[in-house]
Protein backbone atom coordinates (compact mmCIF):
# COMPACT_ATOMS: atom_id res chain seq x y z
CA UNK A 1 0.00 0.00 0.00
CA UNK A 2 1.07 3.57 -0.61
CA UNK A 3 2.41 4.93 2.70
CA UNK A 4 0.42 8.19 2.58
CA UNK A 5 -2.84 6.52 1.40
CA UNK A 6 -3.14 3.13 3.12
CA UNK A 7 -6.61 2.42 1.69
CA UNK A 8 -5.54 2.72 -1.95
CA UNK A 9 -4.30 -0.44 -3.60
CA UNK A 10 -1.72 -0.27 -6.41
CA UNK A 11 -3.04 -0.47 -9.95
CA UNK A 12 0.01 -2.47 -11.04
CA UNK A 13 2.61 -4.38 -9.05
CA UNK A 14 5.86 -5.86 -10.31
CA UNK A 15 7.03 -8.66 -8.02
CA UNK A 16 10.65 -9.92 -8.18
CA UNK A 17 10.91 -9.19 -11.90
CA UNK A 18 13.99 -10.38 -13.77
CA UNK A 19 15.08 -10.22 -17.41
CA UNK A 20 18.27 -11.44 -19.07
CA UNK A 21 19.68 -11.05 -22.56
CA UNK A 22 22.12 -13.93 -22.85
CA UNK A 23 24.76 -13.46 -20.14
CA UNK A 24 23.65 -9.88 -19.38
CA UNK A 25 21.20 -9.34 -16.52
CA UNK A 26 19.18 -6.28 -17.58
CA UNK A 27 16.80 -6.54 -14.61
CA UNK A 28 17.27 -8.42 -11.33
CA UNK A 29 14.66 -9.07 -8.62
CA UNK A 30 12.78 -5.77 -9.03
CA UNK A 31 9.64 -5.30 -6.91
CA UNK A 32 7.74 -2.06 -7.44
CA UNK A 33 4.20 -0.63 -7.17
CA UNK A 34 2.36 1.98 -9.23
CA UNK A 35 -0.70 3.67 -7.71
CA UNK A 36 -3.74 5.41 -9.23
CA UNK A 37 -3.55 9.20 -9.16
CA UNK A 38 0.24 9.24 -8.82
CA UNK A 39 3.14 10.29 -11.05
CA UNK A 40 5.90 7.76 -10.42
CA UNK A 41 9.27 8.70 -11.91
CA UNK A 42 11.84 6.06 -12.83
CA UNK A 43 15.38 7.41 -13.00
CA UNK A 44 18.82 5.97 -13.51
CA UNK A 45 21.83 6.06 -15.77
CA UNK A 46 21.69 4.72 -19.33
CA UNK A 47 21.60 0.93 -19.09
CA UNK A 48 20.13 0.93 -15.56
CA UNK A 49 17.12 -1.18 -16.66
CA UNK A 50 14.38 1.47 -16.92
CA UNK A 51 13.34 0.75 -20.50
CA UNK A 52 13.55 -3.02 -19.95
CA UNK A 53 11.12 -2.74 -17.04
CA UNK A 54 8.76 -0.65 -19.15
CA UNK A 55 8.81 -3.16 -22.00
CA UNK A 56 7.74 -5.86 -19.55
CA UNK A 57 4.87 -3.75 -18.23
CA UNK A 58 3.76 -2.82 -21.77
CA UNK A 59 3.61 -6.45 -22.94
CA UNK A 60 6.46 -6.03 -25.42
CA UNK A 61 8.62 -8.61 -23.63
CA UNK A 62 8.01 -11.27 -21.01
CA UNK A 63 9.92 -11.46 -17.73
CA UNK A 64 12.22 -14.42 -17.18
CA UNK A 65 11.21 -14.46 -13.52
CA UNK A 66 8.74 -12.80 -11.21
CA UNK A 67 5.13 -11.75 -11.74
CA UNK A 68 3.00 -8.77 -12.79
CA UNK A 69 -0.22 -8.08 -10.88
CA UNK A 70 -3.02 -5.71 -11.85
CA UNK A 71 -5.27 -4.77 -8.93
CA UNK A 72 -3.82 -7.64 -6.96
CA UNK A 73 -4.38 -10.37 -9.59
CA UNK A 74 -1.54 -11.98 -11.55
CA UNK A 75 -1.75 -11.37 -15.30
CA UNK A 76 0.21 -12.45 -18.36
CA UNK A 77 0.97 -9.48 -20.58
CA UNK A 78 2.12 -11.47 -23.60
CA UNK A 79 1.50 -8.76 -26.19
CA UNK A 80 1.02 -4.97 -26.31
CA UNK A 81 -2.62 -5.64 -27.30
CA UNK A 82 -3.19 -7.50 -24.01
CA UNK A 83 -1.51 -4.71 -22.06
CA UNK A 84 -3.70 -2.17 -23.81
CA UNK A 85 -6.80 -4.20 -22.95
CA UNK A 86 -5.82 -3.76 -19.29
CA UNK A 87 -5.55 0.03 -19.80
CA UNK A 88 -1.75 0.22 -20.14
CA UNK A 89 -0.43 2.64 -22.77
CA UNK A 90 3.18 3.53 -23.56
CA UNK A 91 4.90 6.39 -25.37
CA UNK A 92 8.36 5.32 -26.47
CA UNK A 93 11.43 7.51 -26.62
CA UNK A 94 11.72 6.55 -30.30
CA UNK A 95 8.41 7.53 -31.87
CA UNK A 96 6.32 4.56 -33.07
CA UNK A 97 4.37 6.20 -35.91
CA UNK A 98 3.94 5.27 -39.58
CA UNK A 99 5.50 7.99 -41.72
CA UNK A 100 3.53 7.53 -44.99
CA UNK A 101 0.16 7.70 -43.15
CA UNK A 102 -1.61 10.87 -42.08
CA UNK A 103 -1.74 12.11 -38.51
CA UNK A 104 -5.42 11.11 -38.23
CA UNK A 105 -4.68 7.61 -39.53
CA UNK A 106 -1.85 7.21 -37.03
CA UNK A 107 -4.08 8.37 -34.19
CA UNK A 108 -6.49 5.51 -34.91
CA UNK A 109 -3.99 2.75 -35.72
CA UNK A 110 -5.25 -0.63 -34.55
CA UNK A 111 -8.77 0.59 -33.75
CA UNK A 112 -10.16 2.79 -36.55
CA UNK A 113 -13.83 3.87 -36.27
CA UNK A 114 -16.01 1.67 -38.48
CA UNK A 115 -18.74 3.24 -40.62
CA UNK A 116 -20.36 -0.04 -41.59
CA UNK A 117 -19.43 -3.69 -41.93
CA UNK A 118 -20.17 -6.33 -44.55
CA UNK A 119 -19.18 -9.73 -43.25
CA UNK A 120 -15.42 -9.63 -42.61
CA UNK A 121 -15.11 -6.30 -44.46
CA UNK A 122 -14.91 -3.12 -42.40
CA UNK A 123 -15.27 0.35 -43.89
CA UNK A 124 -13.50 3.09 -41.96
CA UNK A 125 -15.48 6.17 -41.01
CA UNK A 126 -12.87 8.71 -42.11
CA UNK A 127 -14.92 11.73 -41.17
CA UNK A 128 -15.28 10.47 -37.61
CA UNK A 129 -11.60 9.48 -37.56
CA UNK A 130 -10.52 12.99 -38.52
CA UNK A 131 -12.98 14.59 -36.06
CA UNK A 132 -11.72 12.43 -33.16
CA UNK A 133 -8.08 13.09 -34.06
CA UNK A 134 -8.72 16.83 -34.24
CA UNK A 135 -10.38 16.77 -30.79
CA UNK A 136 -7.49 14.94 -29.13
CA UNK A 137 -4.84 17.09 -30.83
CA UNK A 138 -6.50 20.45 -30.15
CA UNK A 139 -4.87 20.96 -26.74
CA UNK A 140 -1.47 20.32 -28.32
CA UNK A 141 -2.21 22.93 -31.02
CA UNK A 142 -1.83 20.30 -33.74
CA UNK A 143 -5.50 19.96 -34.74
CA UNK A 144 -4.78 21.56 -38.12
CA UNK A 145 -2.27 18.82 -38.90
CA UNK A 146 -4.69 15.87 -39.03
CA UNK A 147 -4.32 15.48 -42.81
CA UNK A 148 -0.51 15.93 -42.87
CA UNK A 149 1.71 12.93 -43.45
CA UNK A 150 3.63 12.07 -40.28
CA UNK A 151 6.90 11.95 -42.22
CA UNK A 152 6.52 15.68 -42.92
CA UNK A 153 6.20 16.66 -39.24
CA UNK A 154 9.05 17.87 -37.09
CA UNK A 155 10.49 15.53 -34.47
CA UNK A 156 8.72 17.45 -31.67
CA UNK A 157 5.38 17.36 -33.52
CA UNK A 158 5.67 13.58 -33.98
CA UNK A 159 6.32 13.15 -30.27
CA UNK A 160 3.24 15.22 -29.40
CA UNK A 161 1.10 13.13 -31.78
CA UNK A 162 2.40 9.96 -30.11
CA UNK A 163 1.57 11.36 -26.67
CA UNK A 164 -1.91 12.50 -27.73
CA UNK A 165 -2.57 9.03 -29.19
CA UNK A 166 -1.63 7.35 -25.90
CA UNK A 167 -3.61 9.77 -23.74
CA UNK A 168 -7.03 8.35 -24.57
CA UNK A 169 -9.95 7.97 -22.20
CA UNK A 170 -9.24 4.27 -21.51
CA UNK A 171 -5.63 4.56 -20.31
CA UNK A 172 -5.35 3.67 -16.62
CA UNK A 173 -1.55 3.42 -16.63
CA UNK A 174 0.39 5.70 -18.95
CA UNK A 175 4.11 5.03 -19.45
CA UNK A 176 6.12 8.00 -20.76
CA UNK A 177 9.65 7.02 -21.81
CA UNK A 178 11.71 10.24 -22.05
CA UNK A 179 8.71 12.17 -23.46
CA UNK A 180 10.33 15.60 -23.14
CA UNK A 181 13.59 14.78 -24.99
CA UNK A 182 12.56 16.36 -28.34
CA UNK A 183 10.33 19.05 -26.81
CA UNK A 184 11.03 22.66 -26.01
CA UNK A 185 10.18 24.37 -22.72
CA UNK A 186 6.70 25.46 -23.79
CA UNK A 187 5.76 21.99 -25.06
CA UNK A 188 7.08 20.40 -21.86
CA UNK A 189 4.83 22.64 -19.76
CA UNK A 190 1.85 21.75 -21.95
CA UNK A 191 2.62 18.03 -21.63
CA UNK A 192 2.86 18.25 -17.84
CA UNK A 193 -0.49 20.03 -17.75
CA UNK A 194 -2.05 17.01 -19.50
CA UNK A 195 -0.23 14.66 -17.14
CA UNK A 196 -1.72 16.55 -14.19
CA UNK A 197 -5.23 16.18 -15.64
CA UNK A 198 -4.81 12.41 -16.11
CA UNK A 199 -3.39 12.11 -12.60
CA UNK A 200 -6.38 14.01 -11.18
CA UNK A 201 -8.70 11.62 -13.05
CA UNK A 202 -7.11 8.67 -11.29
CA UNK A 203 -4.63 7.39 -13.87
CA UNK A 204 -1.24 6.05 -12.81
CA UNK A 205 1.62 7.77 -14.64
CA UNK A 206 5.12 6.31 -15.04
CA UNK A 207 7.66 8.91 -16.14
CA UNK A 208 11.10 7.76 -17.30
CA UNK A 209 13.33 10.80 -17.34
CA UNK A 210 16.92 11.98 -17.27
CA UNK A 211 16.05 15.59 -16.38
CA UNK A 212 16.02 15.48 -12.57
CA UNK A 213 14.65 19.00 -12.28
CA UNK A 214 11.58 17.97 -14.30
CA UNK A 215 11.23 14.91 -12.07
CA UNK A 216 11.37 17.01 -8.90
CA UNK A 217 8.70 19.29 -10.40
CA UNK A 218 6.05 16.73 -11.37
CA UNK A 219 6.67 13.38 -9.64
CA UNK A 220 4.93 12.18 -6.49
CA UNK A 221 7.27 9.21 -6.07
CA UNK A 222 10.78 8.58 -7.40
CA UNK A 223 12.36 5.15 -7.89
CA UNK A 224 16.03 4.78 -8.75
CA UNK A 225 17.44 1.86 -10.78
CA UNK A 226 21.12 1.08 -10.99
CA UNK A 227 22.66 -1.86 -12.87
CA UNK A 228 19.26 -3.52 -13.24
CA UNK A 229 18.34 -3.36 -9.53
CA UNK A 230 15.95 -1.13 -7.62
CA UNK A 231 18.12 1.00 -5.33
CA UNK A 232 15.46 3.14 -3.65
CA UNK A 233 11.85 4.27 -3.94
CA UNK A 234 10.95 7.49 -2.13
CA UNK A 235 8.28 10.13 -1.95
CA UNK A 236 9.42 13.36 -3.61
CA UNK A 237 8.78 15.21 -0.35
CA UNK A 238 11.25 12.91 1.41
CA UNK A 239 14.19 13.49 -0.91
CA UNK A 240 16.09 16.23 -2.75
CA UNK A 241 17.75 16.84 -6.10
CA UNK A 242 21.19 16.02 -4.69
CA UNK A 243 19.92 12.86 -2.99
CA UNK A 244 18.43 11.59 -6.27
CA UNK A 245 21.60 12.31 -8.24
CA UNK A 246 23.72 10.58 -5.62
CA UNK A 247 21.46 7.50 -5.74
CA UNK A 248 21.61 7.41 -9.55
CA UNK A 249 25.37 7.59 -9.99
CA UNK A 250 26.60 6.42 -6.59
CA UNK A 251 28.65 9.57 -6.08
CA UNK A 252 28.37 13.34 -5.70
CA UNK A 253 27.95 15.44 -8.86
CA UNK A 254 27.99 19.22 -8.89
CA UNK A 255 24.67 20.77 -9.87
CA UNK A 256 26.33 23.83 -11.32
CA UNK A 257 27.62 24.47 -14.84
CA UNK A 258 31.35 24.75 -15.54
CA UNK A 259 32.71 27.98 -17.02
CA UNK A 260 35.76 28.71 -19.15
CA UNK A 261 37.60 31.82 -17.98
CA UNK A 262 38.17 33.13 -21.51
CA UNK A 263 36.81 36.04 -23.52
CA UNK A 264 35.29 35.65 -27.00
CA UNK A 265 37.76 36.35 -29.80
CA UNK A 266 37.45 37.01 -33.52
CA UNK A 267 34.43 35.94 -35.58
CA UNK A 268 34.80 32.29 -36.61
CA UNK A 269 31.50 31.81 -38.48
CA UNK A 270 29.24 34.47 -39.99
CA UNK A 271 26.02 34.18 -42.00
CA UNK A 272 23.81 37.01 -43.27
CA UNK A 273 20.77 35.21 -44.74
CA UNK A 274 19.72 32.46 -42.37
CA UNK A 275 17.82 34.46 -39.73
CA UNK A 276 15.85 37.69 -39.88
CA UNK A 277 15.10 40.49 -37.46
CA UNK A 278 11.74 42.25 -37.12
CA UNK A 279 11.53 45.08 -39.64
CA UNK A 280 14.59 43.98 -41.60
CA UNK A 281 15.29 41.41 -44.27
CA UNK A 282 18.27 39.82 -42.59
CA UNK A 283 20.15 39.60 -39.32
CA UNK A 284 23.80 38.49 -39.30
CA UNK A 285 24.50 35.40 -37.22
CA UNK A 286 28.01 35.48 -35.74
CA UNK A 287 29.81 32.92 -33.61
CA UNK A 288 33.17 33.95 -32.16
CA UNK A 289 36.19 32.01 -31.03
CA UNK A 290 35.83 30.86 -27.38
CA UNK A 291 32.11 31.68 -27.39
CA UNK A 292 28.92 29.66 -26.88
CA UNK A 293 25.88 31.03 -28.72
CA UNK A 294 22.68 29.33 -27.56
CA UNK A 295 19.35 28.88 -29.33
CA UNK A 296 16.34 27.28 -27.58
CA UNK A 297 14.50 24.66 -29.63
CA UNK A 298 10.70 24.24 -29.55
CA UNK A 299 7.85 23.73 -32.00
CA UNK A 300 7.91 26.86 -34.18
CA UNK A 301 11.64 27.60 -34.07
CA UNK A 302 13.35 26.73 -37.36
CA UNK A 303 16.50 25.35 -35.75
CA UNK A 304 16.77 22.34 -38.08
CA UNK A 305 16.63 24.66 -41.09
CA UNK A 306 19.29 26.88 -39.52
CA UNK A 307 21.66 23.96 -38.92
CA UNK A 308 21.03 22.60 -42.42
CA UNK A 309 21.86 26.01 -43.85
CA UNK A 310 25.12 26.25 -41.94
CA UNK A 311 26.09 22.76 -43.14
CA UNK A 312 25.13 23.55 -46.76
CA UNK A 313 22.02 21.38 -46.90
CA UNK A 314 18.27 21.84 -47.29
CA UNK A 315 16.45 24.86 -48.71
CA UNK A 316 18.95 27.32 -47.18
CA UNK A 317 21.74 26.08 -49.43
CA UNK A 318 22.14 29.52 -51.02
CA UNK A 319 22.80 31.33 -47.73
CA UNK A 320 25.86 33.56 -47.44
CA UNK A 321 28.45 32.07 -45.11
CA UNK A 322 31.99 33.01 -44.10
CA UNK A 323 34.41 30.89 -42.08
CA UNK A 324 37.20 33.00 -40.55
CA UNK A 325 36.66 35.59 -43.29
CA UNK A 326 36.65 33.04 -46.12
CA UNK A 327 33.52 32.86 -48.29
CA UNK A 328 32.28 29.26 -48.18
CA UNK A 329 28.73 29.98 -49.38
CA UNK A 330 29.05 27.56 -52.30
CA UNK A 331 31.02 24.92 -50.45
CA UNK A 332 29.54 21.42 -50.23
CA UNK A 333 28.89 19.61 -46.97
CA UNK A 334 32.08 17.60 -47.47
CA UNK A 335 34.10 20.77 -48.08
CA UNK A 336 32.66 22.56 -45.04
CA UNK A 337 33.58 19.60 -42.84
CA UNK A 338 37.09 19.62 -44.30
CA UNK A 339 37.37 23.34 -43.51
CA UNK A 340 36.44 22.81 -39.86
CA UNK A 341 32.65 22.98 -39.35
CA UNK A 342 31.03 19.98 -37.69
CA UNK A 343 27.60 18.93 -36.42
CA UNK A 344 27.06 17.06 -33.14
CA UNK A 345 23.48 15.69 -33.35
CA UNK A 346 21.17 14.93 -30.47
CA UNK A 347 20.54 11.41 -31.77
CA UNK A 348 24.05 10.03 -32.15
CA UNK A 349 22.92 6.57 -33.30
CA UNK A 350 20.68 7.80 -36.11
CA UNK A 351 22.73 10.77 -37.30
CA UNK A 352 26.23 10.82 -35.89
CA UNK A 353 27.55 7.25 -35.76
CA UNK A 354 27.41 3.86 -37.46
CA UNK A 355 26.17 1.52 -34.70
CA UNK A 356 27.96 -1.61 -35.92
CA UNK A 357 31.32 0.14 -36.30
CA UNK A 358 33.87 0.27 -33.51
CA UNK A 359 34.80 3.43 -31.62
CA UNK A 360 38.00 3.82 -33.64
CA UNK A 361 36.25 3.24 -36.98
CA UNK A 362 33.64 5.87 -36.14
CA UNK A 363 36.48 8.28 -35.29
CA UNK A 364 37.95 7.42 -38.69
CA UNK A 365 34.79 8.37 -40.64
CA UNK A 366 35.61 12.06 -41.36
CA UNK A 367 39.37 11.51 -41.01
CA UNK A 368 40.24 8.95 -43.66
CA UNK A 369 42.88 11.09 -45.36
CA UNK A 370 44.60 11.91 -42.07
CA UNK A 371 45.16 8.25 -41.23
CA UNK A 372 46.01 7.03 -44.73
CA UNK A 373 49.20 7.08 -46.73
CA UNK A 374 49.29 6.14 -50.41
CA UNK A 375 45.73 4.85 -50.00
CA UNK A 376 46.68 2.49 -47.15
CA UNK A 377 45.06 2.94 -43.75
CA UNK A 378 47.56 3.42 -40.91
CA UNK A 379 45.64 1.45 -38.31
CA UNK A 380 48.30 1.85 -35.59
CA UNK A 381 48.19 5.65 -35.86
CA UNK A 382 44.37 5.63 -35.77
CA UNK A 383 44.33 3.40 -32.70
CA UNK A 384 46.83 5.62 -30.90
CA UNK A 385 44.69 8.72 -31.51
CA UNK A 386 41.54 6.81 -30.56
CA UNK A 387 43.07 5.67 -27.26
CA UNK A 388 44.20 9.21 -26.49
CA UNK A 389 40.70 10.61 -27.13
CA UNK A 390 39.07 7.80 -25.16
CA UNK A 391 41.24 8.71 -22.17
CA UNK A 392 40.72 12.47 -22.61
CA UNK A 393 36.91 12.16 -22.92
CA UNK A 394 36.61 9.25 -20.45
CA UNK A 395 34.70 7.05 -22.92
CA UNK A 396 33.56 3.79 -21.31
CA UNK A 397 34.30 1.01 -22.05
CA UNK A 398 37.72 2.21 -23.12
CA UNK A 399 38.49 -0.41 -25.77
CA UNK A 400 38.76 1.24 -29.23
CA UNK A 401 37.42 -1.99 -30.80
CA UNK A 402 34.08 -1.78 -28.92
CA UNK A 403 31.07 -1.35 -31.24
CA UNK A 404 29.29 1.91 -30.43
CA UNK A 405 25.91 0.16 -30.26
CA UNK A 406 27.10 -1.27 -26.94
CA UNK A 407 27.76 2.18 -25.45
CA UNK A 408 25.39 4.25 -23.33
CA UNK A 409 23.85 7.42 -24.78
CA UNK A 410 26.34 9.69 -23.05
CA UNK A 411 29.35 7.70 -24.24
CA UNK A 412 28.02 7.71 -27.81
CA UNK A 413 27.89 11.50 -27.70
CA UNK A 414 31.48 11.51 -26.52
CA UNK A 415 32.48 9.39 -29.54
CA UNK A 416 30.81 11.93 -31.86
CA UNK A 417 32.78 14.74 -30.22
CA UNK A 418 35.95 12.60 -30.38
CA UNK A 419 35.74 12.14 -34.14
CA UNK A 420 35.47 15.89 -34.65
CA UNK A 421 38.31 16.61 -32.23
CA UNK A 422 40.41 14.23 -34.31
CA UNK A 423 39.52 16.24 -37.42
CA UNK A 424 40.67 19.52 -35.88
CA UNK A 425 37.22 21.15 -36.27
CA UNK A 426 37.04 24.76 -35.06
CA UNK A 427 33.26 25.37 -35.17
CA UNK A 428 30.92 22.96 -33.38
CA UNK A 429 27.20 23.03 -34.17
CA UNK A 430 25.45 21.08 -31.39
CA UNK A 431 21.83 20.00 -31.82
CA UNK A 432 20.50 19.20 -28.33
CA UNK A 433 23.56 17.07 -27.45
CA UNK A 434 22.34 16.09 -23.95
CA UNK A 435 18.65 15.46 -24.66
CA UNK A 436 18.76 11.68 -24.16
CA UNK A 437 21.59 11.15 -21.68
CA UNK A 438 21.61 10.66 -17.94
CA UNK A 439 22.63 13.21 -15.32
CA UNK A 440 26.17 11.85 -14.97
CA UNK A 441 26.79 11.89 -18.73
CA UNK A 442 25.37 15.43 -18.96
CA UNK A 443 27.95 16.64 -16.48
CA UNK A 444 30.70 15.09 -18.61
CA UNK A 445 29.37 16.60 -21.85
CA UNK A 446 29.17 20.05 -20.22
CA UNK A 447 32.82 19.67 -19.24
CA UNK A 448 33.70 18.79 -22.85
CA UNK A 449 31.80 21.77 -24.26
CA UNK A 450 33.54 24.16 -21.88
CA UNK A 451 36.89 22.61 -22.77
CA UNK A 452 36.17 23.23 -26.46
CA UNK A 453 35.62 26.91 -25.69
CA UNK A 454 38.69 27.10 -23.46
CA UNK A 455 40.85 25.75 -26.32
CA UNK A 456 39.63 28.32 -28.84
CA UNK A 457 36.71 26.58 -30.55
CA UNK A 458 33.36 28.24 -31.29
CA UNK A 459 30.10 26.53 -30.28
CA UNK A 460 26.50 27.00 -31.46
CA UNK A 461 24.41 25.20 -28.83
CA UNK A 462 20.82 24.40 -29.81
CA UNK A 463 19.03 23.04 -26.73
CA UNK A 464 15.57 22.22 -25.39
CA UNK A 465 16.94 22.66 -21.85
CA UNK A 466 16.70 26.31 -20.84
CA UNK A 467 18.74 25.73 -17.70
CA UNK A 468 21.51 24.41 -19.94
CA UNK A 469 21.44 27.57 -22.05
CA UNK A 470 21.36 29.86 -19.00
CA UNK A 471 24.24 27.93 -17.43
CA UNK A 472 26.51 27.60 -20.47
CA UNK A 473 25.77 30.18 -23.17
CA UNK A 474 27.42 33.58 -23.50
CA UNK A 475 24.61 34.79 -25.76
CA UNK A 476 21.11 33.40 -26.49
CA UNK A 477 18.93 33.98 -29.57
CA UNK A 478 15.19 33.17 -29.47
CA UNK A 479 13.67 32.40 -32.86
CA UNK A 480 10.15 32.13 -34.26
CA UNK A 481 10.61 30.36 -37.53
CA UNK A 482 13.69 32.10 -38.91
CA UNK A 483 12.88 35.45 -37.26
CA UNK A 484 14.84 36.67 -34.24
CA UNK A 485 12.32 37.50 -31.50
CA UNK A 486 14.61 38.27 -28.58
CA UNK A 487 18.35 38.37 -27.99
CA UNK A 488 20.17 38.00 -24.68
CA UNK A 489 23.61 39.50 -25.27
CA UNK A 490 25.36 39.30 -21.93
CA UNK A 491 25.62 37.07 -18.90
CA UNK A 492 24.01 36.43 -16.50
CA UNK A 493 20.96 35.46 -18.56
CA UNK A 494 17.72 35.66 -16.57
CA UNK A 495 15.88 32.34 -16.81
CA UNK A 496 12.44 33.88 -16.19
CA UNK A 497 12.96 36.37 -19.03
CA UNK A 498 14.15 33.56 -21.32
CA UNK A 499 11.08 31.45 -20.50
CA UNK A 500 8.80 34.41 -21.21
CA UNK A 501 10.54 34.97 -24.56
CA UNK A 502 10.23 31.30 -25.56
CA UNK A 503 6.60 30.93 -24.50
CA UNK A 504 5.65 34.26 -26.05
CA UNK A 505 7.33 33.38 -29.33
CA UNK A 506 5.05 30.36 -29.78
CA UNK A 507 2.05 32.67 -30.26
Amino acid sequence: MRPDSPLIEPFLTGRNLGRRYGPIAALTDVSIEFFPGEVHALVGENGAGKSTLMRLLAGEERPDSGAILIKGKAVSLDTPVEARAHGIAIVHQNVQLVGPLTVAENMCLGAPPVRWALGPLRFVDRRRMRREARRRLADFRLDQKVDCLVKNLTVAERQLVEIARAMDDNARLLILDEPTAPLGAAEVRELFRHVAVMRANGAAIILIAHNIEEVMEVADRISVLRNGRLIASRSRTETSYNDVVRLIVGREISRGYPRAEVSPGEVMLRSTRLIKEAGTTERPLEIRRSQIVGIPTYVGAAVEELLDGLMGQGDARGADLWLQGRDISRATLHKRVALGICLVPGDAMDEGLIPGFSIEDNILLPNGSRFSRAGILRRDALRQVARSLIDELDIRPGDPATAVRHLSGGNRQKVVIAKWLASGAGVYLMNDPTKAVDVGAKSEIYRLIVNLVATGRAVLLVSSDLDELVGLADQVLVLRGTQLIREFRTRPIAKDALIDAVVGSRS
